[in-house]
């Protein structure tokens, strides 16, 4: 059997489970926002061609000919030129990077989507060429 004053300390040692109270609660500040640079909370970055995308989707073709399908949210950022843009402004078959992070289930979320530029050729690349003479 408990005593009286057994209750009272059991009591009290629920009600204040540390001796000096409850921590004081601190805010972690929040990342400041980067503006059309890299995500760096991106879980993984993917260089590829662009195949497709609709509104749940985006699809890309990596290296080795394989397709991967990663999901579009409302957060998705979709950039061309250094200018914000829409999956609708990507053409099939441009290269593309693409900054993707993973949701409470892990499934690949694009987080940042980004026309690659084709790189110029220039006459030094022609010239460099055995083939080219």
């Amino acid at each position: 059997m408990i005593s009286t004053a057994g209750f009272v300390l059991a009591l009290m040692l629920f009600q204040y489970p540390y001796p000096g109270g409850y921590p004081a609660r601190t805010r972690v500040p929040a990342q400041p926002a980067n503006p059309g640079g890299a995500n760096t909370g991106a879980v993984a970055t993917f260089h590829g061609i662009f195949k497709s995308a609709d509104k749940k989707f985006i699809t890309v073709e990596v290296e080795d000919g394989q397709t991967m399908r990663m999901y579009i949210t409302g957060s998705t950022k979709f950039w061309r030129d250094d200018k914000a843009a829409k999956a609708s402004d990507f053409h099939s078959d441009e290269k593309v990077t693409i900054d993707t992070s993973r949701d409470a289930r892990m499934n690949l979320i694009a987080v940042r989507v980004e026309w690659a530029k084709p790189v110029p050729k220039t006459d030094k690349d022609t010239k460099s060429r055995p083939d080219s003479q």
